[in-house]
């Protein structure tokens, strides 16, 4: 029971969750006698700083919103010791997907109470700005440039509210008319990959992008490595391929047979195909002209470079 594990702090997003409807849901499964705390995000706070201040006494952080919210909070809390909650609220909900949870509210209140602690592991990120700046952030899911923020930079938020998830699809078809336009040198574990030109980097920490598709079928969140692809297709016919081979990996995973280069072991890229895994615990990426970039589904800005680790099992998350 949560009462003897300290108290639960209530991050949530107001913007993203029906506070009342929380609130009568946290008041009906919070054990008798647990001292409850709430936080409001704010426009100029996404959680983070409200997560990072608990007090002390706080043995659990239930959060709830969308996906900037849960990484601001599970940043704040990696190697805490302290329990993340999540009540996914917002349009990709990744982690809790990535995780098999149930969305629904009252389900995801309840277990934040009452539910199984799992390790989770945590990717750390240095950012390196145009200006000379770095900027220390994290990703619970996923992180990349290419399609990715391209199909966020592309998607109506309005349309978004409207039909969800769907929403993505006239993103990602903008984005894939941009070919090969990202000049990167990359390293995994210290071992050089030489310098290339790809559509799209992303990686890794679960293995499921929007909709369930598993762009990794090997990855794991506890296995203490984080997963890299590589996109570089050669005109319409290259993203054929690419989306064959996808296609291909999600229905051998689904059959239990993953290849050996989608296996769950440590595989450097010998060079930049049309499409190329890699799995680590550390990985640099140059670029040589500045690119925005996404961490968990949110643009974060410009980058001329970026410094990605693993930290096993940072997170202490409260699973089904």
């Amino acid at each position: 029971m949560v009462n003897d594990r300290g108290a639960v702090l209530v991050v949530y997003n107001p913007a993203k969750v029906n506070e009342r409807k929380l609130r009568e849901s946290v008041a009906t499964h919070a054990p008798r006698g647990t001292r409850v705390e709430w936080a409001a995000t704010t426009p100029y706070d996404d959680g983070h700083a409200q997560a990072a201040a608990a007090r002390p006494g706080i043995g659990t952080v239930v959060v709830a919103g969308g996906d900037g919210t849960v990484r601001a909070v599970a940043a704040a809390l990696a190697g805490s010791g302290v329990r993340l909650a999540v009540v996914p609220a917002g349009t990709g909900n990744l982690l809790a997907r990535n995780l098999g949870m149930d969305l629904d509210l009252d389900a995801s209140v309840r277990r934040a109470f009452a539910g199984r602690e799992r390790p989770v592991d945590f990717c750390p990120v240095t950012l390196h700005r145009p200006d000379g700046t770095n900027e220390r952030s994290g990703f619970t899911v996923m992180a990349g440039l290419g399609i990715d923020t391209g199909m966020i930079e592309h998607t109506d938020e309005r349309l978004k509210k409207r039909i969800g998830p769907l929403a993505y699809g006239q993103g990602i078809l903008r984005s894939l008319a941009r070919g090969r336009n990202v000049k990167v040198t990359y390293t995994v574990d210290g071992e050089r990959v030489g310098e290339t030109r790809l559509h799209t980097l992303i990686l890794g920490n679960c293995g499921q992008l929007l909709n369930e598709f598993p762009l990794f079928p090997a990855a794991r969140p506890d296995d203490g490595l984080f997963d890299l692809v590589a996109m570089a297709p050669r005109g319409p016919f290259g993203w054929i391929d690419i989306g064959n081979r996808l296609v291909a990996a999600a229905v051998r995973a689904a059959l239990g047979r993953p290849r050996p280069e989608e296996s769950p072991r440590r595989v450097v890229p010998r060079r930049a195909g049309v499409l190329e895994y890699a799995q680590g615990t550390r990985a640099t990426v140059q670029l040589a002209a500045p690119h925005i970039f996404e961490l968990d589904g949110d643009p974060v800005g410009e980058v001329t470079a970026v410094e990605v680790e693993i930290r096993p099992g940072a997170l202490r998350v409260m699973g089904e």
